[in-house]
């Protein structure tokens, strides 16, 4: 009996030594690979100069996944939000960016995520198109800015391209105003009219809007009105064709255009006429 134990024993034992030296059988472990960081920074932003910005997103993201503990991977994630703002591709750009926002709210570039925010909003604003969604979100967004940023670098473009917009909503109201005018539809051309005057004054159609006051109030027997838009008109721009224009159709009927030498600003006398 201590003979069979010892045989099975020792054939257990070459078993084992057998199935642990096999070739077929044995296992490897492999070590993954990991870049080193700054080798790894180094070939995507080579890769984003060279324009190879497919290579360049997949080595961002690597950064973001292997050392997202560092100040790198924020940098990363913007790195990628730009590249698909400056290939078009804004919506891909605006939902990096809200990552971004989500993941790092302390980060010290946070504003210039806020701003690409802006500018991939003001991008897609088609300006032969009357829906005004992506515009008015854009000037939300810039008005964000200089509310919550006033002394960053991104003020001053994103006030003037709050100017732009501005032109372009009155621009849309002056094209609503001469098509309701074209059709006699004089109370709705009135609105979009006042509308310029009481938010788009700064912009180019203040004096078309000031003109056309004056056209359609004398139109409709509204003498007093008429002559009251015709002053602030010469008032504000007496050398332009607008107040020419205006000039005609009241003239003979004794407006007294303001000559002093006080004058109130346009937005104060738009107030007073209004109230």
């Amino acid at each position: 009996m201590f003979y069979k134990l010892f045989i099975n024993t020792l054939i257990i034992i070459l078993i084992s030594l057998s199935i642990s030296c096999s070739p077929n059988i044995k296992k490897t472990q492999e070590v993954k690979k990991i870049i080193p960081l700054e080798v790894l920074y180094a070939d995507a932003n080579k890769s984003f100069q060279n324009n190879d910005y497919t290579t360049a997103i997949k080595l961002y993201e690597k950064i973001e996944k292997d050392y997202s503990y560092t100040i790198w991977a924020p940098k990363a994630l913007l790195m990628k939000s730009f590249i698909y703002y400056d290939t078009n591709n804004y919506v891909q750009s605006l939902t990096n960016l809200q990552k971004f926002k989500n993941r790092y709210p302390g980060n010290k570039d946070f504003v210039y995520a806020e701003y690409l925010i802006a500018i991939c909003l003001f991008e897609q604003i088609n300006f032969s198109s009357l829906s005004q969604e992506n515009t008015e979100l854009a000037l939300k967004q810039f008005n964000k800015i200089l509310n919550e940023y006033p002394n960053s670098i991104y003020a001053k473009d994103s006030l003037f391209k709050i100017d732009l917009i501005n032109e372009q909503f009155a621009s849309k109201e002056m094209y609503l105003a001469r098509y309701y005018s074209k059709k006699e539809k004089w109370v709705p051309a009135l609105l979009r009219l006042n509308n310029i005057l009481t938010k788009y004054q700064n912009t180019v159609f203040i004096e078309e809007a000031l003109h056309r006051l004056v056209e359609i109030n004398y139109r409709i027997g509204n003498i007093n009105s008429a002559k009251k838009y015709a002053s602030i008109l010469g008032y504000n721009y007496n050398n332009s064709d607008w107040y020419k224009k205006s000039y005609k159709i009241v003239e003979g009927r004794n407006v007294n255009f303001e000559k002093s030498k006080n004058k109130t600003s346009l937005k104060d006398k738009l107030k007073q006429l209004i109230n």
